[in-house]
């Protein structure tokens, strides 16, 4: 797959005819996957899907929230195996949001868009005016029904609603792949050390939804090796009175070596973060949880 970096005002074709997938894909969840795989399976051109390098809720209110599922390099891991041809990025701005749905069609019609594949809830141009059907009458569009789970759709918003009430495992099923949080390693204060549980501390590469406070069953990526891992994320209240949430994981093969890169995937929640009495207290805790999450 091959990523083409699109700058608005200056559009030029990258091929003679294309068929184009439409939406921002945080995620990549199970209703994505599908809208792909049936353009993947009707596809007349070339196929690309296009996708945006930032949220819109990060540059206007929508009532959604701006943190994301999935980075651009998380978005692209996951579509290159679904047999896209062209990775198309749209680099976009507060003047991008103020184009007319008749003037996005525009932009399309330069990159020699013949062929569009959309979900039929899919909105776009100023004040979301256009709609699948103001697509019909310049592309040969194929509008994808919406994948549900019992009777809902699937959304990012609602797996991002499953996250911070800590339901992992509701929020990975929808996801169809674990939830990942990608990024590198920081010092943390040592606390871990001392008490006998060093982790490796995640300076997040994104504005990630940040998971219900608490410890989970994780496995760490040092550099793309995997580790089984034991993740807190919150504010750490027994020792620290500050309210900057961390991201530390204590790996069951402790490694002291450098990683340049960290990913943390969550695999099951554990219990909710807790203020303890005493440091000795904390690590009778610990020590409970590290017996669970790796079944000594």
């Amino acid at each position: 797959m091959k990523v083409v970096h699109i700058d608005y005002r200056n559009i030029s074709a990258k091929v003679e005819d294309l068929s184009l997938i439409l939406g921002y894909f945080d995620g990549v969840h199970l209703g994505h996957q599908y809208l792909i795989k049936e353009a993947r399976k009707y596809a007349k051109h070339p196929l690309a899907i296009l996708t945006f390098d930032k949220s819109i809720s990060s540059l206007i209110s929508t009532g959604k929230t701006p943190e994301v599922l999935t980075s651009l390099d998380d978005r692209f891991k996951v579509i290159s195996k679904l047999g896209v041809d062209y990775y198309y990025l749209f680099h976009i701005d507060k003047d991008f949001l103020n184009l007319t749905y008749l003037e996005f069609i525009d932009l399309l019609k330069k990159m020699n868009v013949r062929e569009v594949f959309v979900g039929e809830d899919f909105r776009f141009g100023k004040d979301r005016k256009g709609n699948p059907q103001s697509l019909t009458d310049f592309f040969d569009t194929r509008i994808i029904e919406l994948v549900k789970d019992n009777g809902d759709k699937i959304s990012s918003q609602h797996i991002k609603d499953l996250l911070e009430l800590g339901k992992i495992e509701e929020a990975n099923k929808l996801l169809g792949h674990n939830y990942q949080m990608s990024g590198t390693p920081i010092s943390g204060k040592g606390i871990g050390q001392k008490i006998g549980f060093p982790t490796i501390n995640l300076k997040l590469a994104e504005n990630y939804v940040l998971p219900r406070f608490g410890v989970y069953k994780t496995i760490v990526y040092l550099d793309g090796v995997p580790h089984l891992a034991i993740t807190n994320v919150g504010v750490n209240p027994t020792i620290d009175k500050g309210n900057i949430p961390t991201i530390e994981s204590h790996l069951k093969e402790y490694n002291q070596e450098d990683a340049s890169q960290v990913s943390v995937e969550f695999l099951d929640f554990v219990r909710p973060e807790i203020k303890f009495e005493s440091l000795d207290e904390l690590k009778k805790q610990i020590d409970s949880d590290v017996k669970k999450v790796f079944k000594i």
